[in-house]
């Protein structure tokens, strides 16, 4: 009788880590991927736009129509990507600082957790809460380097305290 209740308890305990540890992982590698098709899409974008650029103003040359185009709405919207991916590196640290907290939140949570499941899920449960709070970490690490060096480029604030 003992014996049949120790094969369901283990049953149980596998179940409840297979339903934590499997969706767990697949949205971990699917985020990763996303976020990977993201940078690729974004990095084939900006490349494509300034093709065009270097195009466009080898055509115009340095013409009194060039500089006039440059001047007018279209040519400020054609340039205005590079302004903005420069002008803007708050969206860049936000969006790391957000990322690592709940990843970081997150990998807090399973440690905490890993005490209420049986013996067998506890491993799994401290392994995915330690990567999940390194992973974490380092997008808050990432978020407070790139705010430092933002600052000390000048692009928050306006400030240059380099001497480039």
């Amino acid at each position: 009788m003992s014996g049949d209740y120790d094969e369901e308890v283990f049953m149980d305990s596998e179940a409840v880590t297979m339903i934590v540890v499997m969706p767990t992982m697949f949205a971990i590698m699917g985020w990763a991927f996303k976020t990977g098709l993201d940078f690729f899409h974004k990095q084939r974008l900006i490349k494509l736009h300034y093709a065009l650029q270097d195009k466009l103003l080898e055509k115009l040359g340095s013409s009194p129509e060039a500089i006039e185009y440059l001047h007018s709405d279209a040519g400020e919207k054609m340039f205005a990507l590079a302004a903005k991916e420069r002008a803007n590196p708050y969206a860049r640290i936000l969006t790391a600082l957000q990322t690592g907290a709940v990843i970081s939140l997150l990998g807090v949570g399973f440690i905490v957790l890993r005490n209420q499941v049986p013996t067998e899920g506890t491993e799994a449960f401290m392994v995915i809460g330690v990567l999940g709070l390194c992973l974490g970490l380092g997008f808050l690490a990432s978020s407070a380097a790139a705010y430092v060096f933002s600052k000390q480029w000048g692009l928050i604030n306006g400030s240059n305290t380099s001497g480039a």
